[in-house]
Order: C-alpha cells, then sequence, then structure tokens
C-alpha cells in the first residue's frame, strides 16, 4: 500500500457492523409485517366465575385518631416512706393480695431511736433550765414586792422565765415529734388491694416521699391515654369515645366509654395531654391491657368497602373492580381505618365503581364475572 492509497479495511469492516442489525430488523420486520399475523389475546381472555360485587358511594365518614393507652385501677397508690431510713424488711411481694392495715415494708428505726434519746436529753435540760428560771423569777418577784431589787432587774429575770418556759415546750414538742417516727417505721397499707410493683429491696435507704411499692386497689377501672393537641381540642368531659381491644381468646372488639377527666397540662416532655376515660364494670379487662382510644377529629369523603374485598399483589393492596364489559381489572386504592369487618378507602374508588366482594373461583385480570345463577349454561 502506497503513501497515497486510501485504506479499504476500516470501511469494509464498519459495513459488517452496520449489516448485523439490518438483518435482524429484516428479520423482525418479516414477522410482524403484513395482515395475515394472528393476534395474541389478553390474558384470562374467555375465564368466567360466578362473585358478587357492590357499587360504591362516597360518604362524609369520620376522620379519627388513634392513641393507645393502658387500663388502670382508679384507686392504684404509690406507697412511700414519711421518714429516713435503711428498709430492713419487705414483708409482701409482687402479685400478692394485702387488706388494710396489713404491715408492708419496716423501715429501721435506729436513726429514729438516736433522735429520740437526743430530743429527751434537751428536755432534761430544758426542764432543769425552766426550774432555775422559775426559782430566780419567784425570789426576784419577793424582792421587787419589798421594793429590795429594781423594776429592771425584776423584768429580766421575767423575761428569762418567759424564754426557759417556751423551751422547754419546744422541747416536749421535738420529743413527740421524734417519738411519731416510730409509727412510721412499719409501713401499713391504707386499703385492701394487689402490690403490682416493688420499686426497692431490703437493705436500700428509703427517703421521704419516694415511692417503694405500687398498691392497686379492686375497685373501678380506667383507660389512661396521652393524646396530642388537636385531640384534645376536641374533647370535653362526659363524651363517649370507641376504644378498641381484644378479648381473651385474641379476637377484636370495642366498647364505649365515658371521658372522666382532662388534664389541660400538657407534659412538657411528650407534649400530650392526659386524658381518662371510664371502663364498664362488665368487661373483662384488667389494669395494665392494653387498648386503642379511637377520637374522632372531623369529617371527610371517604369509600367504605368490606374488608374481604382487599387483596394484595406483588406487595400493593387494591381491590378488583369490574369494567364495562363487566371484567375484572385490579386497582390500587389508598385505606384508612379499619372498623370492624370494614375499612375505610381514601383513594383509588369513585362513585358507580362496582367492587367485587367474592369470588367463586381465580380472581385476576381479564376475568368476567357474572352474577352467581347469570353463568352461561
Amino acid at each position: 500500500m502506497t503513501k497515497h492509497e486510501p485504506n479499504r479495511t476500516f470501511p469494509r469492516a464498519f459495513s459488517r457492523v452496520l449489516l448485523v442489525p439490518g438483518l435482524v430488523l429484516g428479520l423482525g420486520l418479516a414477522g410482524c409485517g403484513g395482515d395475515d399475523v394472528e393476534q395474541q389475546p389478553p390474558a384470562n381472555a374467555g375465564v368466567e366465575i360466578q362473585g358478587d360485587w357492590l357499587t360504591v358511594d362516597t360518604s362524609q365518614v369520620d376522620d379519627t385518631a388513634l392513641f393507645p393507652g393502658s387500663v388502670i385501677a382508679s384507686d392504684q397508690s404509690p406507697i412511700a416512706s414519711r421518714m429516713m431510713g435503711y428498709i430492713r424488711s419487705i414483708d409482701v411481694r409482687e402479685g400478692q393480695q394485702v387488706e388494710k392495715d396489713q404491715v408492708l415494708l419496716t423501715i429501721d428505726q435506729s436513726d429514729v431511736d438516736s433522735q429520740i434519746h437526743q430530743a429527751e436529753a434537751a428536755l432534761a435540760k430544758a426542764r432543769s433550765g425552766l426550774a432555775n428560771a422559775r426559782s430566780n423569777f419567784e425570789r426576784f418577784e419577793r424582792l421587787y414586792a419589798e421594793n429590795a431589787v429594781p423594776k429592771q432587774q425584776f423584768e429580766q429575770m421575767q423575761t428569762a422565765y418567759e424564754v426557759a418556759q417556751g423551751d422547754f415546750q419546744a422541747a416536749q414538742a421535738a420529743v413527740e415529734q421524734a417519738r411519731s417516727q416510730v409509727a412510721y417505721a412499719q409501713i401499713q397499707a391504707p386499703f385492701d388491694g394487689t402490690i403490682v410493683q416493688r420499686m426497692v429491696d431490703p437493705g436500700q435507704l428509703a427517703t421521704p416521699g419516694q415511692p417503694l411499692l405500687m398498691l392497686q386497689g379492686s375497685g373501678d377501672r380506667e383507660v389512661q391515654v396521652e393524646v396530642d393537641d388537636q385531640a384534645y381540642a376536641t374533647l370535653d368531659e362526659g363524651d363517649e369515645i370507641e376504644i378498641g381491644y381484644r378479648r381473651a381468646d385474641g379476637s377484636p372488639a370495642t366498647f364505649r366509654g365515658e371521658v372522666l377527666r382532662l388534664v389541660s397540662a400538657a407534659n412538657p416532655i411528650t407534649r400530650t395531654h392526659t386524658v381518662k376515660i371510664s371502663v364498664p364494670a362488665d368487661l373483662e379487662l384488667t389494669p395494665g391491657n392494653f387498648v386503642t382510644v379511637n377520637i374522632v377529629l372531623d369529617q371527610k369523603p371517604a369509600v367504605i368497602i368490606p374488608a374481604d374485598a382487599l387483596h394484595d399483589r406483588a406487595g400493593m393492596t387494591g381491590v378488583f373492580v369490574l369494567d364495562d364489559e363487566d371484567q375484572a381489572r385490579f386497582r390500587v386504592v389508598r385505606l384508612g381505618q379499619e372498623r370492624g369487618d370494614q375499612v375505610v378507602v381514601l383513594g383509588g374508588l369513585e362513585n358507580g365503581d362496582r367492587v367485587i366482594t367474592s369470588a367463586q373461583g381465580h380472581l385476576a385480570n381479564g376475568v368476567t364475572v357474572v352474577k352467581a345463577g347469570n353463568a352461561a349454561s
């Protein structure tokens, strides 16, 4: 190849590259072109099953918010000590039934005994000082009556006597107060109930006001729930609220309770308000049971359908609706809250849509659905 001869190798290789796709394209056109090619029918075309459906209609439904709550005893009370001291013994256990005035735990009273001894010593000193001040006062009173001492000296003795009287009374009160602490060494149950929690162990230091045990009475029960500002603004005492719970067998159930108390002050950490709701006496709910409180915030348009009409396809929740040719078409919907055996649909359905609620066979896109008894023979 000379210096000026053109390079023919590259164009020849390039033409080969272009010929391959052209060949594929020609084969594709040969396979797809023409009027004699048979069209593939849609999936499930000609499949017919029996079923039932309903025509939906948009209506105003309650826009509710769910809040988790707990059942508590209305007379639940923490047991605390009124004196400081080490816990000598705890005479009850969690779950134990106790009676009123039963001893629950004992605080070591060594410190109290020491305080009593100190108070008694101070009282003895004050008694001696009072006797001395009285003797001086009586002596100066006679001398003053005889004009043997000046008035100023007499008044000084009189004041000293009055101060000694006050010191003696204060010492007496200190002894009584120290002795009264002995009664607090044994903590008793304020009412009949059940010990539901123990916060301390023997040997720990108890301080005044510190909760040591939690005593739960056997009286009325309440639901306690924390709600946000929006829900709290819709509530008034006396309102009835729907509350969901599960029976002993696990099945869902609901009841309506009356709002008993509303705490206007919000929790500074959670920014929620405490609400207490009554529990009917005939319900088998025990303190500690979990419940869900449904609070109506507003109303909004939505559709309600049976929960059995919902289907899951590839992780998407939707329903099958009938088109104009009575064929099933899957449609994704946006769900709201469940209401027993029904569910609120917030989006995906319109007025007049026919939602398939049951089918006697495999339900899929393109399947024709006819009413039971109307199938072609």
